[in-house]
């Protein structure tokens, strides 16, 4: 039989949809609202709701195939964007589905716990490759951030960096050009540098001592002497042992 589009109305609650049939075995005016009630969620669900008699049917074209009638039905939909308009029934256009929050959280049950392979990862990493280069996040932003991985929060706390994974971090990143290579600081940039180093300014003259040391003298590890204990500290725990100094806590 002839292949036709359709369009029906829910007169309570100004609801339409609007779709096409090719598996009739009659007449359309025999076959609409008779034999076939769409396959609609939202159109069987109003029908329980208030019965098949709430409803205002009209066929609105035949074809001769159904490849014609499946190529008006999308031409219409895209015609009254059906997507963007709360009133209509259809959920989705030539295949495209609209997401809601039911079908989201199914897509999400399914997937659940379930490890994800190689090949997959692969897919996921190259699909999110580059998208976040050139924006720029505002201090808000930044801040909102920080907060969210600060503490406990962070995934990492009270972990530390194991060789191995120090190691492996130091692999990845060699031969690496630095993204701020040749970038000059800004003022801003140089003036959170000095407010830091000026917070701590006895693991600032340590580390600089330290450095300058080891320039002058080649060696890799170099010791300070701390005049409140009478000893030599090597340079790297200096500003840590002048901050837990007993002769310096106790005066």
């Amino acid at each position: 039989m002839q292949p036709y589009t359709y369009l029906i109305k829910h007169r309570p609650t100004g609801k339409v949809y609007y779709g096409f049939r090719s598996a009739n075995k009659v007449e359309p005016h025999n076959d609409l609202w008779k034999h076939y009630f769409t396959s609609s969620p939202g159109v069987q669900k109003l029908i329980e709701e208030t019965g098949v008699d709430s409803f205002d049917v009209e066929i609105r074209k035949t074809f001769d195939t159904k490849e014609a009638a499946v190529a008006w039905e999308t031409r219409v939909l895209h015609r009254c964007k059906v997507l963007q308009d709360n009133r209509w029934l259809n959920q989705n256009v030539a295949g495209y589905i609209i997401p809601t929050e039911e079908s989201n959280k199914k897509i999400s049950d399914f997937h659940k716990d379930k490890p994800k392979s190689k090949e997959h990862k692969e897919k996921i990493r190259l699909s999110n490759l580059g998208k976040n280069k050139g924006k720029v996040a505002t201090e808000e932003h930044r801040q909102k951030n920080a907060a969210a991985h600060r503490g406990e929060k962070n995934g990492m706390f009270g972990k530390g960096c194991t060789p191995e994974r120090a190691a492996k971090i130091g692999e990845a990143n060699k031969g690496k050009v630095p993204i701020n290579k040749g970038m000059p600081m800004s003022e801003e940039q140089k003036a959170k540098i000095r407010a830091t180093k000026a917070a701590n300014p006895t693991k600032r003259s340590a580390e600089a001592i330290a450095k300058t040391v080891a320039k002058q003298t080649g060696l890799k590890r170099t010791k300070l002497y701390c005049a409140h204990c009478d000893r030599h500290i090597a340079a790297g725990w200096f500003h840590r042992h002048g901050a837990n100094c007993v002769n310096i806590n106790t005066q």
